[in-house]
């Protein structure tokens, strides 16, 4: 058959159905069981991507409002070799809205920053190990919009030029991820095998009330990077990166988990960051959870509304 008749056939309409792709299991969390004696867990990178959200009309992230917008998640599975006993965790970052309380120096600019910090220690840990950015790598990894004027005070800024601008930087992001070795992927090793980590989850940290649930009890990663919450595992060599017993605790207990309050984004965050168990289930905005539009999301299933 020649090329033009090979154009003209007719391709088959992929309707619903079961198939190969069909996912008929959710994905196993870690268990504090799996922890090693020091409470770290030993994992591996599995997967870096950019997906989308579609963001509800009652969304925490108000100038997100029906729009759509994009969302990065990092994948970290154990290390068995039967891929169906692997147990996951993610990372899931969207973007941060422009206001007068996210500009650098408001009093929710820690929404933005703790992003960058959680993005730059993957970074530190997979692709610069030790080794400063180049000017290009920053420039690819930076906001292109300016919501402050010369005095530093609040400029208004289109909301798609800030979605856009978060989408270019998450694009980037997972481009070096993807191929900042020769093309192929940082957190996988010359020989196209997975890098085994060591990484930090934990279920609770104590504050002056008492332990607080960091993703309505699930194990994922800590709120904030902290001394770090990933390491390259070496087996002769003790991790620098710690729990810490006193604050910090990966066993289930008898804690009343976060409420879910309508139209408030994941865990302590309002826009940003989602960390915990979530995969492609997570659908919609982050409603409901205490990251009240942070840009990121931690640990849970979240295939409700979840923002």
């Amino acid at each position: 058959m020649s090329e033009v008749e090979n154009n003209n056939v007719t391709k088959k309409a992929k309707r619903r159905g079961i198939s190969n792709e069909t996912v008929s299991t959710s994905r196993l969390r870690f268990s504090h069981t799996d922890a090693k004696p020091n409470g770290l867990f030993v994992a591996h990178l599995d997967d870096v991507q950019l997906t989308e959200v579609d963001m509800k009309d009652d969304s925490a992230m108000v100038s997100f409002r029906g729009t759509k917008i994009s969302r990065l998640v990092i994948t970290f599975a154990s290390n068995e070799d039967d891929v169906n006993k692997r147990k996951y965790v993610y990372l899931n970052f969207m973007p941060v809205e422009s206001n007068i309380n996210t500009i650098p120096g408001g009093k929710e600019d820690w929404k933005v920053n703790r992003i960058f910090a959680y993005l730059k220690h993957i970074l530190d840990v997979y692709v610069l190990h030790g080794q400063e950015m180049s000017a290009e790598m920053e420039d690819a990894l930076t906001l292109d919009y300016d919501d402050t004027d010369e005095q530093g005070e609040y400029i208004n800024v289109p909301v798609d030029v800030v979605a856009n601008a978060w989408s270019k930087l998450f694009a980037n992001f997972v481009n070096i991820m993807n191929t900042a070795k020769d093309g192929k992927p940082a957190y996988k090793t010359a020989d196209n095998k997975f890098i085994p980590v060591w990484i930090k989850l934990i279920r609770y940290t104590k504050a002056s009330k008492g332990w607080t649930p960091v993703a309505n009890g699930q194990l994922s990663f800590p709120t904030y990077v902290g001394e770090g919450v990933i390491e390259i595992f070496q087996s002769k060599a003790l991790p620098v990166i710690k729990v810490d017993p006193v604050r910090e605790a990966i066993k289930p207990m008898n804690v009343e988990p976060t409420k879910k309050a309508p139209n408030v984004a994941m865990p302590g965050f309002g826009g940003g960051i989602n960390v915990g168990a979530m995969g492609s289930e997570m659908n919609g905005d982050f409603a409901g959870s205490a990251f009240g539009g942070t840009g990121i999301a931690f640990d849970d299933d979240m295939p409700e509304d979840i923002m």
